[in-house]
């Protein structure tokens, strides 16, 4: 606010300036207009009286120079040259003073123009600042309504929250009473709540076990959590079925922990030896054990998916509870024992062959691969012909 008032007094004031300087522009125009006859004869006398003191002097130069030419006839020629000397500098000094007389009328009519056009423009600035101003006034006018409005406004709104903090205080008052109650009350609760987290704890610890067995069995492919508790334990192991097969082999585990430790294991499936994988008595910890588990639960669905591969091409009997493989050839029957831990650890042995005539010495039947799987074998005893004479059949044996 102080700035715009110091800028529209100094406005005013520029204004006031411009007002006395075209006044004043206007009134020599019309006293010239006026006195312009008195001003001529003035400067006609003026003329005049300089002529007559021109002619003067001139006469008393004239009759100093008679005197001396009376006076001296000898030194005649030498005043005449000097006279005619003194004449020369006078005139060359007043064409010089003509010249600059001229160059100052010139300066005159060309700064004439200038002049007019910069009290023309001064007239042109002097109205729109005279606009601008009325301009201003008025939204100074209208700015000051608006602030009075405001102003308005704010006492009331004053008043509404005066008013407003009136009913709050009351309220608050009210609410530090209900507040006091409430605390009251929460003490009374700070037991309950105290006795309801020593529960919650405990639930943690054993949510916390379940979630660890339940990141465990993820971590685990193929192994399937249906029910946990603290003590017992379901699983259901899917084998990763090959592309020929037509559907994955499952199996389903009951894990029961004892209040010794011992671990007692239940199988929905009479061909997986429990006691081979998981012996009576048996402890350790749920990973040890899940792994173990799924370990053996592999190799015996690798096995199965194999065998059931190779039934499709050979005359195959597979005897799960003994681990014997019968492979029945039109002349002959050959018998296989798979041991644990096939195909990863384990190996096949050939237990006997019978044929038409009696039973063959399996000591020098064995194929030619480094460990031979079933496919091998099956392959191998196809191609051997077991009714030939041994020494034949010698030959034929490539050595192992």
């Amino acid at each position: 606010m102080e700035g715009s008032g110091s800028m529209e007094e100094a406005a005013r004031g520029l204004l006031a300036r411009l007002k006395d300087v075209l006044a004043l522009e206007g009134q020599t125009k019309d006293e010239a207009g006026a006195e312009l006859p008195t001003k001529v004869w003035a400067e006609h006398a003026v003329n005049t009286r300089k002529t007559h003191k021109l002619h003067f002097v001139q006469l008393q130069v004239m009759k100093f120079l008679l005197d001396f030419l009376d006076s001296g006839p000898s030194i005649q020629d030498a005043s005449f040259s000097s006279v005619r000397r003194e004449m020369t500098e006078a005139k060359q000094q007043w064409q010089t003073l003509k010249a600059e007389y001229q160059e100052k009328v010139e300066a005159i009519k060309e700064a004439v123009p200038q002049a007019l056009a910069k009290l023309e423009e001064g007239r042109r600035r002097a109205q729109l600042l005279e606009d601008a101003l009325q301009r201003y006034q008025a939204k100074k006018l209208e700015m000051e309504e608006k602030v009075k409005r405001a102003q308005d406004l704010h006492h009331k709104e004053q008043d509404r929250l005066r008013k407003l903090q009136e009913q709050m205080e009351g309220r608050v008052a009210e609410v530090q009473g209900r507040l006091q109650t409430h605390r009251e009350e929460l003490q009374c609760l700070q037991g309950a709540l105290e006795e309801q987290e020593r529960q919650a704890c405990e639930w943690r610890q054993k949510v916390q076990k379940l979630s660890d067995f339940r990141c465990l069995l993820e971590t685990l492919q193929g192994v399937k959590l249906n029910y946990a508790s603290e003590r017992d334990l379901e699983l259901e192991l899917t084998s990763q079925s090959q592309p020929v097969a037509t559907e994955p082999h499952r199996l389903k585990l009951r894990l029961h922990w004892g209040e010794d430790g011992n671990i007692a294991l239940q199988s929905d499936c009479p061909f997986f030896l429990l006691s081979t994988v998981l012996p009576m008595g048996s402890r350790g910890t749920v990973k040890n054990v899940l792994l173990e588990l799924r370990q053996s639960f592999l190799q015996q669905a690798q096995l199965l998916e194999e065998i059931e591969r190779l039934q499709g091409c050979f005359a195959i009997d597979w005897q799960p509870e003994k681990r014997l493989l019968h492979y029945l050839k039109p002349s002959s029957t050959c018998t296989l024992y798979v041991e644990p831990g096939y195909p990863t650890s384990g190996g096949i042995r050939l237990l006997s062959i019978k044929s038409q005539s009696g039973a063959v010495d399996v000591t020098s039947y064995r194929p030619s691969q480094e460990r031979p799987s079933l496919q091998d074998w099956l392959v191998y005893l196809t191609a051997k012909d077991y009714d030939a004479p041994f020494p034949a059949r010698a030959a034929a044996t490539a050595p192992v």
